[in-house]
This record gives structure tokens, C-alpha cells and sequence, in this order.
């Protein structure tokens, strides 16, 4: 889905925007951004993404991710926001340069990370199963999640081991369209 962005599609941007904002919302609110700005640097962050999506690019041997990606268009949004408020006396001087640089996380505001992420993927799923017929989704489901062997799940449905492993191959394709650093992390 995201490098599918770089093609203009809206509904393939209004997925994007229902499944990412959440995570920019969090990081946006981990930058002591007032909760009055936070929506408007959140539509900031969209137009920069919306605008440069073609400019990203992924490869086996970048070192950046999407998310690293997303992550550095946040922090300049955030950064835009309180250049300008510092005009107006609103944020202390010395938080500015605090704001561009890559700081060091605590491990309270990684597993708050992992929790949006969490929710990301919780989304991604829910939106792939809404547009997934139920025999596909609940075969990818019984073998990926449950773990059932694929010859007791083809017995259930009454179809062939390999029209199993195609189901289940399916929905991982569009997971990994979703995930552009997953899809990527594991073809490394």
C-alpha cells in the first residue's frame, strides 16, 4: 500500500491516513506539542507525506524505514511549530534544539511505541479482513494464527492443501503492501 501511494489513488490514501495517524499522533504528543496544535501539525505531517511519498524509496541495502521515514517528517513538522511559537515567547528556548535531534528514549516511551504499533497492526488487520472474503480470511487465520496444520484446515473447507497456502499467501501479501519495513525486513 504505501509505495502504491505514489500512484494517485484516494482510496488507497484515505487507508493510509485511517491506519498511520494514529502513529503520528502519538509521536507528535511524545514532543510536548500543546494538544491545540497537535491536529493541525498532524495535517502539517500528512501534506509532507501526501507531497514526498515519491521521493521515498526502499531498498534491501538503505538504511532507513518507513516508519524512520515518517518519524523525520514528524519531527520537522514539530519542529516548524515551535520555530515559529518561539516567536511568541510560547515555548522555552532551550526545547528548541531538543526537538530535531535524535534523542534517547526511555523505556516507558518504547513500550508506549510498541503499543501504537501494536494498534497500527490491529487496524491493518481489521481493514484486510473487512475487504477479504470470510473463507479466505478464516483459512489464513486458522494456519497463520492458530497454527492448524493446512491439512486438517483443506479437510475443513474441502479444498486442496495448495488453495490453502494460497489463501494464506494473500492475505500476507497485503499485510506486507501495508508494511512496507516488514515486507522489507523480510526479504533481507
Amino acid at each position: 500500500m504505501v509505495l502504491e501511494l505514489q500512484a494517485p489513488s484516494a482510496t488507497r490514501w484515505k487507508t493510509f491516513v485511517l491506519v498511520y495517524s494514529p502513529l503520528l499522533r502519538f509521536w507528535i504528543s511524545r514532543k510536548q506539542v500543546p494538544v491545540s496544535a497537535r491536529e493541525d501539525i498532524l495535517q502539517e505531517c500528512l501534506k509532507s507525506i501526501f507531497l514526498g511519498i515519491g521521493e521515498f524509496r526502499r531498498h534491501k541495502f538503505e538504511t532507513g524505514s518507513f516508519r524512520g521515514w515518517l518519524r523525520t517528517i514528524v519531527n520537522r513538522r514539530v519542529a516548524d511549530y515551535f520555530r515559529t511559537s518561539a516567536d511568541d515567547k510560547t515555548v522555552p528556548p532551550e526545547l528548541l534544539p531538543g526537538i530535531e535531534a535524535r534523542e534517547e528514549r526511555d523505556p516507558a516511551e518504547l513500550v508506549a511505541e510498541e503499543l501504537a504499533l501494536k494498534e497500527l497492526e490491529a487496524r491493518a488487520l481489521h481493514l484486510i479482513r473487512e475487504s477479504t472474503a470470510e473463507r479466505t480470511w478464516q483459512m489464513f487465520w486458522l494456519s497463520t494464527v492458530e497454527q492448524v496444520p493446512t491439512s486438517e484446515i483443506a479437510k475443513n473447507f474441502d479444498v486442496s492443501s495448495a488453495a490453502v497456502r494460497v489463501a494464506k499467501a494473500r492475505v500476507i501479501a497485503r499485510l506486507r503492501k501495508m508494511f512496507v519495513d516488514s515486507a522489507s525486513q523480510s526479504e533481507s
